[in-house]
């Protein structure tokens, strides 16, 4: 049966109580929480929120999303590199507390947005191996995301994303939609690293809008790539509902991810 879960960030406006409503109705066992949710980051990060969003969602966190709002591990801002570090090694303590199995992370990018140099990629290694020390002396794995295609985004195709696994001992979070268009990318990242794959974000993109619902059927290649070389990690609908045409109530929410779902399942088994 296929491990459908949802990015905490489409539930962007709710606290933890409201979340696991949320995805019950919806029939989803599993959640990613991204640190950067509002209730959590905006209540000011306190011990007793995590304690409340464990013991509302605790065994259903199989993944969480580290920062990357205003974050870089390979800004030309050496300030701005040190914050990322810090603020993932947080988000990896917070993982290990809530029950997550996997960390989802994000490369750098040249600030510039001119072609990355071999200095933006030396800062990302160094900011790799500093989590993955955290990493490893807990329970978590990490699990570095691709980023949209572009000259100044680094691992957004499955060459340089396999030389940084191939250095170092990583996982992978595919993000479908980053990846596509074209499909064929986001197949060749399952065809090269489907065993390095932890997490997959699942949605579409349609005329440049990314993010958006997968149930038209437009990425099912790529699912049923997944499906043939055995990856039985979470299928996690990474949803932007601001691109949605109106705003979503919580009941409208739930009838999305109740599509989503379904369809998921009945391409993936």
């Amino acid at each position: 049966m296929a491990r459908v879960s949802v990015s905490s960030m489409f539930l962007w406006d709710l606290g933890p109580e409201e979340m696991a409503g949320v995805i019950a109705e919806a029939g989803l066992q599993e959640i990613e929480f991204w640190s950067e949710t509002p209730w959590y980051w905006e209540g000011g990060r306190r011990e007793e929120q995590a304690e409340e969003i464990k013991r509302r969602l605790g065994g259903r966190i199989t993944t969480l999303h580290a920062p990357v709002m205003d974050l870089n591990p390979s800004s030309y801002n050496d300030l701005v590199c040190q914050a990322t570090i810090a603020e993932s090694l947080r988000a990896i303590d917070l993982a290990e507390f809530l029950g997550a199995e996997v960390v989802t992370i994000h490369p750098g990018k040249r600030t510039a947005k001119r072609p990355v140099r071999e200095a933006e990629r030396q800062k990302l290694r160094r900011y790799l191996e500093v989590c993955l020390d955290r990493a490893e002396g807990g329970a978590v794995y990490l699990a570095l995301e691709n980023l949209e295609p572009a000259p100044w985004n680094i691992c957004s195709d499955p060459e340089e994303m396999s030389q940084f696994l191939d250095e170092l001992p990583l996982g992978m979070t595919l993000d479908i939609s980053h990846a596509a268009p074209p499909l064929s990318r986001a197949v060749e990242f399952v065809d090269r690293l489907g065993d390095r794959i932890l997490n997959v974000h699942v949605s579409t993109t349609r005329d440049g809008v990314r993010h958006l619902p997968p149930s038209d059927g437009s990425v099912d290649q790529v699912l049923a790539a997944l499906k043939e070389v055995g990856y039985g990690g979470p299928l996690t609908l990474e949803l932007d509902d601001k691109k949605f045409p109106e705003t979503l109530s919580k009941e409208d929410k739930v009838a999305v991810l109740r599509r989503e779902r379904r369809h998921l399942e009945s391409v993936v088994g």
